[in-house]
């Protein structure tokens, strides 16, 4: 294989990363925007889209595909995702308390990372949050788990991009990298509308299993009082975790 030549996807690959095209925040995606980033030509796209449709792993809708509830439910039945989830609760309600903003649980998929719950900071809802908030916390959270991943193995940010991670984040040089894994924590912005801050939750080989994000408008969210509190959260969390039943290594 040369280096100008693109290594060849399976057809599981290729479904994978259709499902992995959807990002937080949105609900539909076009035929054509979801062929634009998962590089595939319109009629395999097309193909492989109708095959998750009749598993129910994809829905149509008024203007595109969005996932389907099939997905869903296979999804609650992941043993990591319900321990972690269960445990993480207290710490996402303290946690909203403290700063009245949205928090979030990513899980580590791979990749960057799956939201798996959410505290809203505007609101009765769960997940009363802004999009830009969402975007914000899913890219401080993938730098945080890119950084770790640097730090013990340094294939791993390369390795991600093979398997073409489904979020743009802006690439860290590798002194940023080590900062972020140095301090314990990462802040994103989106645009001028959100900034994020994500700390990880790490498992007992120090491996980035989840991550803790506060997000909220730039004017309300003070990143320093919030990055303590969110760091004893995160360190807690890790302790939970390392002594819970069922919970193993993260791959």
């Amino acid at each position: 294989m040369t280096s100008q030549t693109q290594p060849v996807r399976s057809m599981l690959a290729r479904g994978l990363s259709i499902l992995h095209s959807f990002r937080p925040g949105e609900s539909e995606l076009t035929l054509s925007e979801i062929a634009r980033r998962t590089a595939l030509p319109k009629a395999t796209a097309h193909r492989l889209i109708s095959e998750l449709v009749d598993a129910g792993m994809l829905e149509r809708a008024e203007r595109g595909l969005r996932l389907g509830l099939n997905l869903f439910a296979l999804g609650t039945r992941v043993p990591r995702q319900r321990i972690v989830r269960e445990l993480a609760l207290p710490h996402l309600n303290r946690m909203h308390d403290l700063t009245r903003q949205t928090v979030f649980l990513y899980l580590s998929d791979g990749l960057d990372g799956a939201m798996a719950d959410s505290r809203g900071g505007r609101g009765p809802r769960a997940a009363a949050y802004l999009p830009a908030e969402s975007e914000a916390s899913a890219s401080a959270v993938a730098q945080v788990f890119r950084a770790h991943r640097a730090r013990s193995d340094p294939a791993g940010p390369d390795r991600a991009r093979r398997y073409r991670a489904h979020r743009a984040v802006r690439r860290l040089a590798p002194e940023e990298l080590g900062r972020v894994a140095e301090q314990g924590f990462a802040v994103a912005h989106c645009g001028l509308e959100a900034v994020a801050v994500a700390v990880p939750v790490l498992d007992a080989t120090d491996s980035p299993v989840a991550a803790l994000a506060v997000a909220g408008s730039q004017d309300r969210l003070h990143l320093l009082r919030t990055a303590s509190p969110l760091r004893a959260a995160g360190a807690e969390l890790s302790r939970d975790l390392r002594g819970a039943p069922g919970m193993v290594p993260a791959l």
